[in-house]
C-alpha cells in the first residue's frame, strides 16, 4: 500500500547530525554538540563540540568553532579547531585559523593567519603539588 521511499543511508562511522545538503541556501547559525555535514550555502556562525565536514560543493559565510573540522569546499571565515583542521586539495579557506593539528594538502589555498594552539587537557590544568608528608622521612631529618 505505502512504498518506502530513498532515505539517506550515511556512511559508516559517519554519525552527522545534521546535514545540509548540496540544493541547501541557510542563512542563520548552526549550534550542534554533534557533527555537522555541509554540502550546500551556509551563511552565519556554525558551532559544535563534534566536527563540522564541508563538502566539495559548500560555499560556506561564517565563522567556524568545532572539535575537529575537515574543509573540501570554500570557506570565508575564521575557524577555530579545538583538536585537527585538514583542508583538502579541493578545500579553499579565506579567513584566520587556529588548531592545534594542521592538514593542508597540496592544491589547497589559505588566504589568512595561522595560530597553532595547544590542546589543554583537564589533567594538565592543574600541577600537582607535594605536601611536606608525601617528602620522604631522610629528607624531613636534613631539614631539622
Amino acid at each position: 500500500m505505502f512504498e518506502k521511499k530513498d532515505e539517506l543511508h550515511l556512511e559508516e562511522g559517519n554519525s552527522a547530525e545534521t546535514i545540509v545538503g548540496t540544493s541547501v541556501k541557510l542563512k542563520g547559525n548552526l549550534i550542534s554538540n554533534g557533527d555537522i555535514t555541509i554540502d550546500g550555502h551556509v551563511a552565519g556562525d556554525i558551532k559544535t563540540k563534534s566536527g563540522v565536514f564541508i563538502g566539495p560543493n559548500a560555499n560556506i559565510l561564517a565563522n567556524i568553532k568545532a572539535k575537529d573540522i575537515e574543509i573540501s569546499g570554500i570557506v570565508q571565515g575564521n575557524i577555530e579547531a579545538k583538536d585537527k583542521l585538514e583542508i583538502s586539495e579541493t578545500g579553499k579557506v579565506f579567513g584566520d585559523i587556529a588548531a592545534s593539528i594542521l592538514v593542508v594538502s597540496p592544491g589547497a589555498i589559505f588566504t589568512g593567519k595561522c595560530a597553532m594552539v595547544e590542546p589543554k587537557y583537564e589533567s594538565e590544568l592543574e600541577p600537582i603539588l607535594e605536601t611536606e608528608e608525601s617528602q620522604p622521612l631522610e629528607e624531613k631529618k636534613k631539614k631539622k
